[in-house]
């Protein structure tokens, strides 16, 4: 009987040890965001068209990452080499991808020579469609927030007005960060206010395939100053006509 009760004891023990070495550990904030400024990464050049302007890179760089992740949850300090991979990887994507985005850009219009003789003066011609877009204001976030705050939703509430009466209409939606924090971890920040606005005005009855998002982190700041005032307006959203 004895010999049976130690029989049980052991077997106990060694499934709560399996199990134990079974299970995949929790990863820290500053590892997450490691992780997702390479996902970020990703994401932005997927956004800019590297399906067509670099298949090849975008293919490496998604198993590159997915390799780095499966490590990371096993082990952090062992996966750094392939986290370092998975990001040189982006950063190559990335290359490749943005000459390729924006060679597909609109260029805009010549500028008409002027006429020699100056026409009579004529009524301003009422504004096009997508001019109109371009008057929406920028929604603006709090600090490490992605969130919707209330004074953004009358702003997006009359975006999804107008992009619902214009039904050819199309907005690129623009997510900035303030100088504050690591540029990997504000273009993964950036990324999510874009994603946050796009996702409201979706539930606001806009065609999800009408929207586009892209995350420039801190690189493009609205307000150059280094105080709480200008970081307020840097921590953005920005609606741009397509």
């Amino acid at each position: 009987m004895r010999n049976r009760h130690l029989l049980l004891f052991l077997s106990f023990l060694l499934a709560a040890f399996l199990a134990a070495g079974c299970a995949k550990r929790q990863l820290t904030k500053s590892e997450t965001d490691q992780l997702d400024a390479v996902g970020a990464k990703i994401a932005k050049a997927e956004q800019m068209g590297a399906k067509e302007c670099a298949p090849r890179e975008l293919a490496v760089a998604k198993a590159e990452f997915d390799h780095a992740r499966h490590e990371a949850f096993e082990n952090w300090e062992k996966a750094q080499p392939y986290v370092k991979k998975a990001d040189q990887a982006a950063d190559a994507l990335l290359e490749k991808t943005r000459p390729c985005w924006e060679a597909k850009q609109p260029k805009p219009a010549p500028v008409p020579a002027a006429a020699p003789v100056s026409p009579p003066p004529t009524p301003a011609p009422a504004p096009a469609p997508m001019e109109e877009a371009m008057k929406f204001e920028n929604i603006r976030f709090d600090f490490d927030k992605s969130f919707i705050r209330e004074d953004a939703k009358p702003i997006l509430v009359a975006a999804a007005a107008y992009l619902k009466k214009s039904k050819d209409a199309r907005v690129l939606i623009e997510g900035h960060c303030d100088e504050r924090g690591t540029s990997e971890y504000n273009m993964a920040l950036g990324d999510r206010r874009a994603h946050s606005a796009k996702k409201y005005l979706v539930g606001l009855g806009v065609e999800e395939s009408r929207l586009s998002t892209i995350s420039y982190g801190k690189e493009r700041p609205l307000d150059p100053g280094h105080d709480e005032e200008a970081w307020a307006k840097n921590r953005r959203a920005v609606f741009v006509p397509r």
